[in-house]
């Protein structure tokens, strides 16, 4: 004997609304077809709608997968990537923070223990990724302080290879210029030069002090030719 169900036409389940009979399936349950609220048709036996076993067409599912990725990915939904794994930038930022403010971690001592800072702005996540994506971040980068004494701020970091970053260590790349000696991310900031610039030229062309400090960047040459013929 076959089963009886109400007639659910222009009834409501979830995200469906049933629009009208549909026959019966192969275990003669009767079938309803149904609109749902995406835009999709579906056709779902009575007995389901009834039971709540069927509340769309299959988009519920979805989005609420979509729901649980941008979960895992943060509020800001910059923190992760696709998959729910922490990007390597926000593993950086971590990382810094862990430096200045931990004092259990182990690097502190070099770190927040003498005096170095991560500045307020970029105690906010969405803040120190946006100085990232301006100022030249990519995968194959690390974050460096010019000034190897300052803080962890816009004004003080930029982003190098990472076989530059030994090169900037408190007690490395002493450099002797008219008589003074200091780092040379200390001369980087006192003459108002591009640090990478300065260590390209000598670690990797040869060239000498004098002639390292003292060259104008090609873009300031460029610029002064420029004017020249303005």
């Amino acid at each position: 004997m076959l089963a009886r169900y109400p007639d659910l036409t222009g009834m409501k389940f979830g995200r469906l609304t049933v629009v009208k009979e549909a026959g019966r399936d192969e275990y003669k349950n009767v079938l309803w077809s149904c609109r749902c609220t995406c835009g999709n048709n579906t056709t779902v036996s009575a007995h389901k709608l009834l039971r709540g076993n069927t509340k769309s067409c299959g988009c519920l599912k979805k989005d609420a997968a979509k729901w649980a990725i941008k979960s895992r990915m943060g509020l800001h939904g910059l923190s992760r990537d696709s998959t729910g794994k922490k990007t390597r930038l926000y593993r950086i930022w971590c990382g810094i923070k862990t430096r200045c403010l931990n004092s259990n971690n182990h690097t502190y001592k070099n770190y927040g223990g003498r005096g170095i800072k991560i500045c307020d702005e970029w105690l906010d996540y969405t803040s120190f990724y946006n100085w990232a994506m301006n100022n030249g971040y990519k995968d194959n980068l690390t974050i460096e302080r010019i000034d190897n004494d300052g803080n962890y701020e816009p004004g003080n970091c930029t982003w190098i290879a990472r076989g530059m970053q030994a090169y900037n260590r408190k007690t490395s790349f002493i450099v002797t210029y008219k008589g003074e000696t200091k780092t040379l991310s200390e001369w980087a900031s006192i003459l108002k030069l591009s640090y990478p610039m300065l260590f390209n030229r000598l670690k990797y062309l040869g060239w000498s002090v004098e002639k390292a400090f003292t060259t104008p960047s090609a873009k300031l040459q460029n610029y002064k030719k420029l004017k020249e013929v303005i």
